[in-house]
């Protein structure tokens, strides 16, 4: 049933074009890592403490912060992929397909869900190639830091709390910087493609 979940909200992130939805499937993939990550916060206070923090900001902050700036710029709302549907179709298929023959790699093979992980990771790199929209950097950005700490809980389950609290961090910094490009490039283009990226170059 994870696998289900997981590979649908993987999915959604490369099929689907509107914001609004790739920031619920986020929110899904980040779901599901919190709740892997939850048995080995619950034996002391402060890895608790930690993982609260922690929650609190991927489930909550990152992407009201996010909706917020949609409802301030509805052009946000249109991550305008670079490839068609058929091709988008296909590029998840192959990370499907990729994912499993990681989990199947002889170092991998006793460790379970190994392929979920690998999913997310690799979904979250699709969002960073198929979607033009700056802002689908920025949650390419949040996927791929929910799929390395999934690949943490899955491989390391007493990954100390204090690692995935910096990670989350880190990711919450990079979002709103992210977040303050996009508002700077609205003003200038309203299309908000990556494309104005490269026409600032002399």
């Amino acid at each position: 049933m994870l696998d289900l979940v997981l590979f649908v909200s993987g999915a959604s992130l490369i099929l689907v074009t509107r914001t609004s939805f790739v920031v619920a499937a986020y929110v899904v993939l980040a779901a599901l890592t919190t709740a892997f990550v939850a048995p080995s916060a619950a034996h002391a206070p402060l890895p608790l403490t930690l993982f609260v923090a922690s929650t609190t900001l991927k489930l909550v902050v990152a992407p009201v912060g996010i909706m917020l700036f949609l409802r301030a710029n509805p052009l946000a709302g249109d991550l305008r992929p670079s490839i068609v549907l058929p091709g988008r179709l296909l590029l998840v298929i192959g990370f499907a397909l990729t994912a499993r023959d990681v989990a199947h790699l002889s170092a991998l093979r006793p460790i379970a869900n190994a392929d979920m992980a690998a999913f997310a990771i690799l979904c979250g790199a699709g969002m960073l190639i198929v979607h033009r929209n700056l802002l689908a950097h920025v949650l390419g950005l949040l996927v791929l830091g929910t799929g390395v700490t999934l690949a943490g809980a899955i491989l390391a389950p007493n990954l100390p709390e204090s690692v995935e609290l910096g990670a989350t961090f880190d990711a919450l910094v990079a979002t709103f910087i992210g977040l303050a490009l996009v508002r700077a490039f609205v003003a200038q283009d309203p299309l908000l493609d990556v494309e104005s990226l490269q026409r600032l170059r002399g």
